[in-house]
């Protein structure tokens, strides 16, 4: 093969051999100011906007979605519900569930020797008849955690809010907080495992001590290290006031992200009637723990949670007793089992994860075709909200959806407006000079023309000229002749902006500025002017002959629009002052007279 033709293959593949003989691509900086403004901005809006709390209701209710689709898990055996329903309460023909009922219930279940008893009814008062009875089962009962109210409610005295717990228990230390944790949209999403951890008594959360008394039978006993609570290695991390799609949490006492199974209830529910009538396998309660609660809507405490509403669960409410049994499930389960605890990334974490998807969805729009970067961004905007529900399934991690998402989307939304704003500065703007195109000024003279005729107030109209450009382009070169139309380029704009009117590109070397409403002397004194501020430059023009200079030849013309005359009259009169201008010797600025026009006439004739 031809050594030649295998170079220039080579080189045609980029191959090997080949880099030094390749000019390298320049940086475009532009479009990394654009990436960089695109990021940024929406990342900073994004985060303002998280930071005030305005994502929160979306992140919860993607949280919620999320607890809704998740895999299907077996109902915890270690957990058995005893509900007293609004049918239990008609069969024993009383409105409310007596002392006597009630130990009747806990007799019955203390037969089956279970671990731990939770016991979710307030009996500070005696509920007559039965008293007696139900001093003598809790005496008998070393294993039952009965429940009292520890956090108060805003507005409300330790007297008037506070409910202790029974007597006996509270003396043996066998109450627990029955605080319930409710999020601002009405739903429970959070556990407390201490309602507070300030006090003359801190209490655990009633399903986090059965939970501590179950694993303490396994010998596994919690430890306090300077921050978390950890049982046999596993640490129980507390929310902070910025743990995924909270902001500005009260994260008071210690509280923990309800990780629900996706089941009807966290563990088997018994009825009161099958449990007095002895309808119950007699180790149904062996050895696990029994919870002890109202299940009847008329009179149990009712919450709302993420799988409240859903086809998922069997009620659209939780009772109170099945929120702590639910705390304990999930505990014991962390422990025992490895099951992951719903948590969050750090908010340092968070708040990269968010930039990354920012400047992630302003590069595919830079960067990419049309096709590829709608791709892309259908992708993104599919694929992130199936990789958030993937860590959660798979690590219990709760991302930070709706900032990304929103991110995404607003990074990539700047980066294509802009690209509209560029495209429309392209065509309208001259490549070269920046300054107007000939399209946009033809446009301008169009809307001044006729506010002229609406208003009868003067258009004025400066046509500029470079002296002896060809014989510049012939002595310097055509980049050095660009480069000088650029620097006249901006000497004229900036007498533009000093001034009034709109500066463009005529065509090659000639410029012109239209000044709406301008006098004749107002125009003739900013022609003028950009005159001398180019005289001031001193550009070397070796071949000019008239000046060691880069200098201007100025027509200026102003007029009223009428009917009767065109609109192209004004740019026709500015052409005349300017062939005057140079007849006259150049480097001069000159104001349209009617006589001109037969000078005019006659100067051509003799050309």
């Amino acid at each position: 093969m031809n050594p030649l033709h295998l170079f220039s293959q080579l080189q045609s593949l980029g191959g090997v051999g080949t880099s030094s003989f390749r000019r390298k691509r320049p940086v475009d900086w532009p479009q990394w100011r654009s990436l960089l403004m695109a990021g940024s901005s929406a990342t900073a809006l994004l985060l303002l906007v998280r930071a005030l709390g305005l994502l929160q209701p979306l992140e919860l209710r993607s949280l919620d979605w999320m607890q809704q689709l998740r895999l299907i898990e077996p109902v915890d055996a270690r957990i058995v519900l005893v509900g007293v329903t609004d049918a239990d309460l008609n069969w024993l023909d009383t409105p409310v569930l007596t002392d006597e009922t009630l130990a009747r219930i806990i007799k019955a279940v203390q037969k089956q020797s279970p671990r731990v008893i939770g016991l979710d009814f307030y009996r500070n008062l005696p509920v007559e008849p039965g008293r007696k009875q139900l001093d003598e089962i809790l005496q008998e009962s070393p294993n039952l955690v009965g429940i009292e109210k520890v956090v108060l409610e805003e507005g409300q005295s330790r007297q008037d809010g506070a409910l202790p717990g029974h007597p006996l228990l509270v003396a043996g230390e066998q109450v627990a907080a029955s605080d319930v944790i409710v999020d601002r949209d009405g739903r429970v999403r959070r556990g407390a495992i201490f309602p507070a951890t300030t006090g003359p008594r801190v209490l655990e959360g009633l399903g986090a001590r059965v939970a501590l008394d179950y694993l303490a039978a396994e010998e596994l006993y919690p430890e306090l290290d300077e921050e978390f609570l950890k049982i046999a290695g596993t640490t129980i991390a507390p929310l902070e006031p910025y743990s995924g799609g909270y902001m500005r949490l009260d994260s008071g006492g210690y509280q923990v992200m309800f990780n629900p199974r996706r089941t009807a209830k966290p563990g088997e529910l018994i009825s009161v009637r099958e449990l007095l009538t002895g309808n119950v396998a007699s180790d149904r309660m062996t050895d696990r723990i029994v919870m002890l609660g109202s299940a009847a809507p008329s009179a149990a405490d009712v919450f709302y949670t993420p799988h409240s509403n859903s086809y998922f669960r069997d009620s659209r409410v939780t009772y109170g007793f099945e929120l702590h049994a639910e705390l304990a499930s999930q505990l014991i389960s962390q422990v025992l089992d490895g099951r992951p605890a719903l948590h969050s990334l750090s908010e340092g974490w968070e708040m990269l994860l968010i930039t990354i998807s920012a400047f992630g969805g302003a590069a595919s729009q830079l960067w990419l075709g049309e096709k590829k970067r709608n791709v892309i961004l259908a992708v993104a905007l599919l694929g992130m909200p199936l990789a958030s529900y993937g860590a959660f399934i798979g690590l219990g991690l709760w991302l930070p959806l709706m900032p990304s998402l929103g991110t995404l989307g607003l990074a990539s939304l700047l980066i294509t407006l802009n690209r509209s704003s560029q495209f429309k500065t392209l065509a309208e703007r001259d490549a070269l000079t920046r300054l107007a195109n000939r399209r946009r000024f033809d446009e301008a003279l169009q809307r001044s023309w006729m506010e002229g005729l609406r208003s009868s107030q003067g258009l004025s109209l400066i046509l500029c000229d470079v002296d002896y450009f060809k014989l510049y382009n012939d002595t310097y070169g055509h980049s050095l002749g660009d480069d000088c139309l650029t620097r006249v380029a901006q000497v004229i704009q900036q007498s533009t902006v000093l001034g009034s009117g709109l500066a463009a590109r005529y065509g090659g070397e000639e410029f012109v500025v239209l000044m709406p409403k301008a006098t004749p002397d107002e125009a003739l004194a900013q022609a003028n002017q950009i005159r001398e501020r180019l005289m001031a430059l001193q550009l070397p023009h070796e071949a000019s002959k008239i000046s060691d200079s880069v200098t201007l030849s100025l027509g200026v013309a102003t007029l009223v629009p009428t009917m009767n005359l065109p609109m192209g009259a004004l740019v026709e009169q500015a052409d005349i002052a300017l062939y005057a201008a140079k007849q006259g010797g150049r480097n001069q600025a000159r104001i349209y007279r009617p006589e001109m026009e037969q000078d005019g006439e006659i100067l051509t004739q003799a050309a």
